[in-house]
């Protein structure tokens, strides 16, 4: 899939809580068929970028554009029916529908047919490796298998860029492997797709472009390389001699 400029961008974009400032001033864009790793220390305003994007925070000031068109306050579900999906660090399903379920209600986004969605539902469940596991109530499955079910959840809306949220998170070596193949594949097959990941292992190897954010501002925006040679990334993380 051919990448052009401006597909997802977000301009001067601020969100305040009570006068304090989460994000403020974040200028980004993104390419379609790009992978968009966002990486910062705890705070610096990675998921309320994410929110704001899909919906569930206005933004405060600035705009936010998908395609050349205004986003900035479209609900939730108008978001995802233009395109854009996302999975959640707090992973929450249906916790008594079972992962088949779980997924078709996804798919019933766009195909209103139940027997159809059930099987673009069974397509994704097998794609994300929890054929096995299809008719599994979501309560019962462990971490690992929960946060395949929200993306599968995710990609059964036929998005055209998935906003991942820590989908590494709290897993174990062969299964953050396993996350990070399904990853590449999206990728491969033209998926654009936004990356936070406190995994930098992760991050690094599978992100095209990195965007630092930083106390709510954007810190650094370049490839894996120039964002880890990055002197003001460096301290951000590790901190300045005059700190120790």
């Amino acid at each position: 899939m051919k990448k052009t400029s401006k597909f997802l961008e977000v301009k001067n974009l601020g969100k305040s809580f009570g006068g304090n400032w989460a994000i403020k001033d974040i200028n980004m864009s993104v390419n379609r068929g790009e992978l968009l790793g966002i990486i910062g220390p705890n705070g610096a305003g990675k998921t309320t970028l994410f929110n704001m994007v899909t919906g569930f925070l206005k933004p405060t000031e600035g705009s936010i554009s998908y395609q050349e068109k205004d986003i900035s306050n479209l609900k939730p579900h108008k978001i995802c029916n233009i395109g854009i999906a996302r999975t959640f660090q707090i992973v929450k399903p249906f916790g008594n529908l079972s992962v088949l379920e779980n997924v078709t209600i996804g798919a019933l986004r766009y195909e209103k047919d139940v027997n159809k969605a059930k099987k673009i539902a069974h397509e994704k469940v097998k794609f994300v490796g929890l054929g096995e596991y299809s008719h599994t109530t979501a309560s019962s499955l462990p971490l690992g298998h929960r946060k395949r079910l929200e993306m599968a959840r995710a990609l059964a809306t036929d998005p055209e860029i998935i906003m991942l949220d820590e989908v590494m998170g709290g897993l174990n070596d062969e299964e953050t492997a396993d996350m990070m193949q399904l990853v590449k594949e999206l990728h491969n097959d033209g998926l654009t797709i936004m990356l936070i990941e406190h995994n930098m292992h992760a991050l690094m190897s599978l992100s095209e472009r990195v965007v630092v954010l930083c106390y709510g501002k954007k810190l650094a925006d370049g490839t894996p390389n120039e964002v880890s040679s990055n002197a003001d990334v460096i301290e951000a993380y590790l901190g300045s001699d005059d700190d120790a």
